[in-house]
């Protein structure tokens, strides 16, 4: 299986040796390589992990050496071992990504060896998992901006490690991820809407915002004769009306949900439905085909447009498992070793679909089909699990990290949503992360005004590989020192 069979004989070709374009000119479907999207799968959840714990390396550094008080210094140290690492793993140096995963188990067994973490765990009267907006979401949050703003310049430079660029068709690349996992992310902050108010707000101040910057995308890029790839979203659509769309299509369909338990039935259905149609009504063939002429709006944009219902059922999946994940912030040891438990569970089981999915229906991002959902889900719960584990369960168990209120509040280091509180809740850990949760939005439309200005001037292809990371590391650094100086001045944009 994991194949499809020629509708008819061809004479005298083989069709093992044509090109994509000429398999569909031939009228043959696309046969995906399920054990190459597994491979792909693994390259891509490794160097997301990696990431990971790079950040949390960058907690413990900043930690031992006591800079929470040097906001300039925290940025200083998360930028050599979050950003500079994750530069290098897509470019030069991702031919090591196996020996550094390995380095890293070893190390992270060593630490919770000589720390006693798991000891101390078990000492803790609570938990406290940040109520609504818990420090794990928002590590996965900037996470995903950080790997997608250095992937969308990097992927110029000659030095970009190519099985990491986005799938034609099917397939399970890093760079497949991005749209996915800000979806899950999206809904990792946002509730089902209630009442046709809670509607009427996530329109207007998610929704509409979102639909803006994608129509201006797509003015600049006709006025400016900038390329965009039709197979990604469609001639007009771009990653900004996904999420709009998205946004908006979420939370009007989750206005049918009595219930956060109701979300569960309602997304497995329209996602299930969607399946349905592209694998039994043919709509997968329609969009996948190239001999269909983008002669109207719809045809134009098929891939944005068919891939809709998909991830509204992402969206409405993941608030599911957001809500469950933080039903309540104040968690006894018995607690939260239950819910990480129930969670570890589910993250197998959805490893296990996602390979079923490879095997029999592929893992398509253009479409977002059953096995993409399934997929992004096992990476974001994945990361999930991770989180709640090492930072509430272990980091925060050996090095609480403890900083006044008041001395936060007047170096504007509290964000709006994060006022002072009893609790002493200080943002400074993961500065670079608390930057980019504040104003994700804005920091992601420089990077895209960056990479538009280095495309323009710099000429990436001619580059060597020290050229590329060196301008990697500039563009990274006027992105994300932008999102943290607005972040000391307590300024929220977007």
């Amino acid at each position: 299986m994991g194949s499809r069979a020629t509708e008819e004989p061809i004479p005298d070709l083989n069709p093992d040796n044509l090109t994509l374009e000429e398999r569909l000119g031939l009228g043959q479907e696309y046969d995906w390589d399920w054990s190459g999207t597994l491979v792909q799968s693994w390259e891509s959840l490794l160097l997301i992990l990696t990431t990971f714990w790079c950040i949390l390396l960058a907690r413990v550094v900043t930690h031992r050496l006591r800079l929470h008080g040097s906001p300039n210094l925290c940025y200083a140290v998360e930028f050599v071992l979050v950003i500079l690492p994750c530069i290098l793993l897509v470019t030069v140096a991702v031919d090591y990504s196996s020996y550094i995963g390995v380095v890293i188990f070893v190390v992270t067994l060593w630490f919770l060896r000589r720390s006693r973490a798991l000891d101390l765990a078990r000492t803790r009267s609570q938990f406290d998992l940040g109520g609504n907006r818990p420090m794990a979401l928002s590590v996965l949050r900037a996470l995903t901006h950080l790997i997608t703003a250095i992937c969308i310049l990097a992927i110029d430079f000659g030095s970009f490690y190519r099985p990491y660029r986005k799938s034609r068709q099917y397939g399970a690349k890093l760079m497949d991820t991005g749209i996915g996992l800000f979806v899950f992310t999206m809904a990792m902050v946002s509730r089902r809407s209630r009442h046709l108010s809670d509607f009427r707000r996530s329109v207007i101040y998610s929704a509409m915002p979102l639909i803006l910057l994608g129509l201006a995308r797509t003015v600049s890029i006709l006025t400016l004769g900038y390329g965009q790839d039709a197979h990604e979203y469609g001639q007009h659509l771009n990653a900004f009306f996904t999420l709009g769309f998205t946004k908006f299509l979420g939370a009007l369909v989750s206005l049918l949900a009595r219930r956060d338990l109701h979300l569960l039935p309602l997304g497995l259905g329209l996602l299930l439905i969607h399946q349905f149609g592209l694998s039994f009504l043919g709509i997968s063939d329609y969009v996948m085909n190239e001999d269909v002429e983008r002669s109207n709006l719809f045809n134009a944009n098929r891939e944005g447009l068919v891939s809709l219902p998909g991830f509204v059922a992402l969206y409405l999946l993941s608030i599911y498992v957001n809500r469950w994940m933080v039903a309540s912030s104040l968690l006894s040891y018995s607690e939260l070793v239950r819910k990480l438990r129930c969670l570890f569970y589910l993250v197998l089981i959805l490893w296990s679909l996602f390979v079923i999915c490879a095997y029999g229906i592929g893992i398509s991002r253009v479409i977002c089909n059953l096995g993409y959902v399934i997929w992004m889900l096992a990476i974001g719960c994945t990361t999930l699990w991770a989180s709640f584990g090492a930072i509430d369960f272990v980091i925060n168990s050996v090095m609480p990290w403890e900083a006044s209120p008041s001395e936060d509040q007047e170096k504007g280091l509290l964000t709006g949503d994060s006022p002072a509180k009893a609790r002493d809740r200080s943002i400074v850990p993961f500065t670079i992360n608390q930057a980019l949760n504040q104003n994700g939005l804005t920091f992601f439309l420089v990077a895209n005004v960056l990479t538009g200005g280095v495309n323009m001037f710099l000429k990436p292809e001619d580059r060597s590989n020290f050229e590329s990371v060196i301008i990697l590391l500039v563009y990274m650094f006027l992105g994300t020192k932008m999102a943290h100086e607005l972040l000391k001045r307590g300024i929220r944009l977007a």
